[in-house]
């Protein structure tokens, strides 16, 4: 199977964007048990009102970005208080390809075998500043250096081999943006226990691992993390 051909929409409370944020979280259970790290995340996104809460926070603010953008407002250095951007991949499937994971949320929409369907199959949320939890390492922003802060990212595991390669993707959409502004910095942060996979993937995807950071957890030790950065060489 060639490789998806991705296309980019800003995620919207209108749409229920939140509500399958959440849903795309929550896929990543399997696979991450899968790959040995379980550890990242303990209890599915779905069942933790603050967590589901947080997610919809973060498109509502995406959601007052883009409309301050729709009305001419345009940010070019360091982003305003507030600022945000929530970002969905999206490809196009026939009805029939369609993964049996997705296939009862398309099946009552009715059409041909070989319609073509439009189905989300990542995620991602720009900041305006880093998330508190990283400040040991990087400043909540950099008046020198600003950047823009990777504060989310996931891939639907339950579309398959079409979500392959929408974390990339959206990696390079988020270099963009960085370049859009004026900026020349993109930071971020990941787990980094299982012996770092996840931080060996941000590095291939240019996000170089400048810091490590431990954040508490009541009952269960520490969840170890990394922050990653990226510069435009210009």
């Amino acid at each position: 199977m060639a490789s998806p051909t991705f296309k980019f929409r800003p995620a919207t409370l209108s749409n229920g964007d939140d509500r399958w944020f959440v849903e795309a979280w929550d896929s990543t259970f399997p696979f991450l048990s899968s790959v040995g790290s379980n550890s990242q995340w303990t209890e599915l996104p779905s069942s933790q009102p603050a967590r589901v809460e947080k997610v919809r926070g973060m498109v509502s603010d995406s959601d007052a970005t883009c409309a301050k953008e729709a009305d001419g407002f345009t940010v070019t250095g360091a982003p305003p208080e507030g600022w945000a951007k929530a970002f969905v991949a999206e490809v196009e499937i026939e009805r029939r390809k369609i993964p049996d994971a997705l296939n009862e949320k398309y099946s009552l929409d009715g059409g041909e075998p070989e319609d073509l369907v439009t189905v989300p199959v990542g995620a991602m949320v720009l900041h305006g500043k880093s998330a508190d939890y990283v400040r040991s390492v990087i400043p909540e922003q950099d008046e020198v250096e600003p950047f823009l802060y990777l504060l989310f990212l996931v891939a639907d595991h339950r579309a398959g081999v079409y979500a392959k390669g929408s974390g990339a993707a959206l990696i390079a959409l988020a270099k963009e943006e960085v370049k859009k502004m004026g900026l020349r910095r993109l930071c971020g942060d990941c787990w980094r226990g299982n012996d770092g996979k996840l931080v060996a993937y941000y590095d291939k995807q240019g996000l170089k691992s400048i810091g490590s950071f431990d954040v508490p957890k009541p009952g269960e030790g520490e969840w170890p993390g990394a922050v990653f950065e990226w510069k435009d060489s210009l």
